[in-house]
């Protein structure tokens, strides 16, 4: 069987990982693991793929390489080196190469609780849980894919690998997913899309390193999808405030959001409205999306309700400055009411509006998508946010809350977050748009003047 390496560009040295610029190895320290594998070095799980009559609602069918439904592979292999890990996926056919992926901290996609809530049990526990129930996919590709020996590409099924992903998928702990892609006419498509279930003793050892805590304390929340009570959140754990104001804004969720990119290979996932002509038809208790279903796969037939009929009035938009961890950043507080009297706080903070690209209207679909909770990274990144996005002391959040300030589930309710970018005209304005459960749509947009604040 051949090796094929995947090498990262900027090599070991390069990398700076978050678990060397934190207090992580400290907390390790002083925690009495209930792990059992720190000695073991390789760890190993096999691979499933689902056919299309498994997988019907596949999003991914309209755009993917002719070859995915074909493409087998029969495991992926873990193994420890120091703190980090090769990544070996191990093909069916042994005249395939097998990808591999070097020196990959692993740490980044346990779910962590940031340094800065540890103090408060229960943002802890929101923290944990959001980090789990969101997904993370993180791509290798272009200069950060190369062979070990420099001498070949990667090749399986008779395609050259263009791009690797790892996800860590928005369901219980252990359900990890793996894609290939190959180039189609300057284009990835993905032709290798494999599920898996990551290590337990590995998952354990490595919740056990990042937290400072053992596994089990939080085992029927992640493996079970057990619900946190709703309680109060104190914002101010997460930041001071150093400025408010009210900004002048617009409501545009009259119209279509842009059938493009993701949300045009989603839209089989919005179950009702059958008939959808502006984001505002989905304001109602009524709509529903595929649900996601283990091992992670999208399900018409099992719809996600939702309480989407509380964004039905934005009563108003309060625009914060404030201190963080990581200097001075942006917050933004959405206050809606509906008809069934119930109030809901959408807020959304520690955001850098520096990074943010400017887009128009019709491009919205290529802005920047934050999840919903603490400390959280992207659904989707590359491995150089990866390591700079570094969840112990990453300071965005996104919470829902009721009008007492109590957590709101924001899956039950029925999205996923904002996605975020300034106006390709005028960058003191910036846009936010609603992302619903498993972005499968957008249910609202605002657009908001920054230039007086």
């Amino acid at each position: 069987m051949k090796n094929c390496a995947f090498l990262f560009s900027l090599f070991l040295f390069t990398l700076i990982s978050c678990s060397e610029t934190t207090s992580s190895d400290k907390i390790a320290s002083n925690t009495n693991s209930e792990a059992s594998s720190e000695d073991k070095i390789n760890f190993s799980a096999s691979l499933r793929e689902l056919s299309d009559e498994e997988y019907p609602d596949n999003p991914d069918i309209t755009v993917r390489h002719d070859k995915c439904v074909e493409t087998t592979m029969k495991s992926i292999e873990f193994i420890r080196k120091g703190k980090m890990f090769d990544v070996f996926l191990i093909p069916d056919n042994t005249k395939d190469d097998t990808a591999h992926l070097f020196e990959i901290d692993l740490m980044e996609f346990i779910p962590t609780i940031p340094e800065y809530v540890r103090e408060d049990e229960y943002m802890s526990l929101i923290s944990i849980v959001n980090q789990e129930w969101n997904r993370n996919q993180v791509k290798w590709q272009d200069d950060q894919l190369k062979t070990a020996s420099h001498e070949k590409n990667c090749v399986v099924n008779n395609e050259k690998v263009t791009r690797m992903d790892l996800a860590r998928n928005c369901l219980n702990s252990y359900l990890w997913e793996v894609f290939l892609y190959a180039d189609v006419e300057g284009s990835n498509k993905v032709f290798y899309h494999g599920w898996f279930d990551f290590p337990k003793d590995l998952y354990h050892e490595l919740y056990a390193k990042r937290n400072g805590k053992k596994f089990s304390e939080v085992a029927d929340f992640l493996e079970n999808w057990k619900n946190p009570p709703s309680e109060k959140i104190n914002l101010d754990i997460l930041r001071s405030v150093i400025s408010e104001t009210v900004p002048n804004y617009t409501n545009e969720s009259e119209v279509m959001y842009p059938l493009e990119g993701e949300r045009k290979k989603k839209q089989i996932g919005v179950v009702t409205p059958i008939e959808v002509t502006k984001m505002s038809d989905f304001h109602t208790d009524a709509s529903t999306f595929a649900t996601f279903t283990p091992p992670g796969f999208y399900n018409r037939a099992d719809p996600r309700t939702t309480e989407l009929g509380r964004f039905k009035k934005l009563d108003g938009v309060i625009y914060r400055k404030t201190q963080t961890n990581r200097g001075e950043r942006s917050e933004f507080h959405f206050n809606y009411s509906d008809d069934k009297g119930r109030k809901t706080q959408f807020i959304i903070g520690g955001l850098d509006l520096s990074t943010l690209p400017q887009l128009s209207a019709e491009e919205a679909n290529s802005g920047h998508q934050f999840s919903m909770g603490i400390g959280n990274h992207p659904f989707y990144e590359d491995y150089a946010l990866h390591e700079d996005q570094c969840s112990l002391t990453n300071p965005n959040f996104g919470v829902l809350l009721d009008e007492n300030g109590k957590w709101l589930d924001s899956h039950y309710i029925g999205i996923d977050g904002p996605l975020l970018h300034l106006d390709k005209d005028d960058p003191n304005k910036l846009h936010v748009w609603v992302l619903s459960f498993e972005r499968h749509a957008l249910v609202a947009h605002y657009v908001l003047d920054l230039g007086a604040n």
